[in-house]
């Protein structure tokens, strides 16, 4: 293992011209190799080379030295952990670290990672990796967490506690060690580390495949056929939960479909969970849900406006109002409906666990029955990749199997 070599020098090649002040830096070397670290500049003339300080002739020298010194001393702290994180460290990792004030601290990149997610309004994302660190906060029961703390033996322990102790099921258990593990990851890429220094390389996270609960038309038939008045509070759930089974369009977008997507023949959103474009032909029975929305406007004395809402759900614009702000009042109105339509499943006999994304689960099961190209669903549904179209024939393929164990015991 090669140390690490710190010394205070001015670079009299970078004077400044219109100053005539050149940077104080400490010169890093190993390795053979060297990096510089600016500290502050300063005139020349004032410069002691061989205590490698400002000459107390300047006015501020006393000052400046212990900014010097202060900056040194953080420095050589920051390369310190560096090399006990991984003693064959570079120069290039050193250079990385010094001009980048991230800690090694799993708990302190976490933060600024959480806090940039913020500031880019990706707030779903913001939200399930607070939780993620939060959870594991709760665990390690202190404020830090270097990353040479996180071994294979750490994971394994994390991975059984959050399964026993906090009751995750796998797939959520999956979801928070792979965050951390991105967040490890991260750390490691950013500062050049050997892979042997990421505890995660020799470990895999499963996931369970979980049952889709979807509807038969039949049973969607008896939602659509159930007598409801305008004024019943199960009116909307139900006309949202129908709308959604004949698009696929998930909630979020239905919640804040405005009367401007809406052609004659088309309706045309950009999704919010990804930005994608989306455009869904109008079926019949959201042909009908649609001129029963503009009846209703009308009655009222009112007439369509673009830019309202086709349900009126939601309080507020989500255009016009923060990321975070919209995704707590869709949330808000997403479970009030899941609320209804555990409702509208006991008025009508249905004892599956109704939510909105079984209504999606729906659409995409009801277009593989009938044996639609798994692209086309794939488009319908705004999936980025077949591969997660692909879990819906997995389901019919079930179907067909207990079919046919019904006629072998028989």
């Amino acid at each position: 293992m090669t140390i690490a070599k710190f010394k205070v020098v001015i670079r009299l090649e970078k004077i400044a011209k219109s100053t005539n002040e050149v940077p104080v830096c400490l010169r890093i070397t190993k390795d053979r190799r060297t990096t510089y670290k600016t500290l502050l500049h300063i005139d020349p003339k004032y410069w002691d080379v061989k205590g490698q300080c400002v000459k107390k002739q300047h006015p501020y020298a006393e000052t400046l030295n212990a900014t010097i010194t202060k900056k040194k001393a953080e420095i050589e702290q920051e390369t310190c952990l560096l090399t006990l994180v991984n003693d064959s460290i570079s120069i290039a990792t050193i250079r990385n670290k010094i001009n980048d004030r991230t800690s090694f601290d799993l708990f302190e990149y976490a933060n600024k990672y959480i806090e940039q997610l913020c500031k880019e309004g990706k707030h779903a994302t913001y939200k399930k990796n607070k939780s993620v660190i939060k959870k594991l906060h709760e665990y390690v029961k202190q404020d830090n967490l270097p990353i040479k703390s996180i071994t294979e033996d750490f994971l394994k322990r994390y991975e059984s506690y959050l399964m026993n102790t906090v009751g995750n099921n796998r797939n959520t258990t999956t979801v928070n060690m792979k965050a951390i593990a991105k967040l490890v990851r991260d750390i490691c890429h950013h500062y050049d580390l050997d892979e042997i220094s990421n505890p995660f390389r020799k470990l895999k996270f499963k996931r369970e495949q979980t049952e889709r609960t979807f509807l038969e038309i039949e049973d969607i038939k008896k939602i659509q056929n159930l007598r409801l008045r305008l004024c019943n509070p199960l009116y909307d759930a139900r006309e949202l939960f129908l709308f959604e089974c004949y698009t696929g369009i998930r909630i979020s977008d239905i919640l804040s479909l405005k009367w401007k997507n809406i052609t004659d023949k088309e309706i045309i959103i950009s999704m919010r969970k990804t930005g994608k474009p989306l455009t869904i032909p109008i079926q019949n029975y959201v042909s009908l849900i649609l001129n029963k929305r503009r009846m209703i406007v009308e009655a009222n004395g009112g007439q369509i406006n673009a830019e309202k809402y086709v349900f009126n759900i939601l309080k507020a614009d989500v255009e016009k109002i923060s990321a975070e702000e919209a995704l707590n009042i869709i949330s808000s109105a997403t479970a009030m409906i899941n609320t209804r339509l555990k409702l509208i499943a006991k008025k009508v006999g249905i004892d599956k666990k109704l939510s909105t994304h079984v209504a999606r689960h729906s659409f995409a099961t009801l277009l593989v029955t009938k044996d639609v190209n798994l692209l086309t669903i794939r488009d319908l549904l705004g999936h980025s990749d077949v591969r997660v179209t692909q879990v819906y024939a997995q389901v019919i393929s079930k179907k067909k199997v207990e079919a046919i164990n019904v006629l072998n015991n028989l």
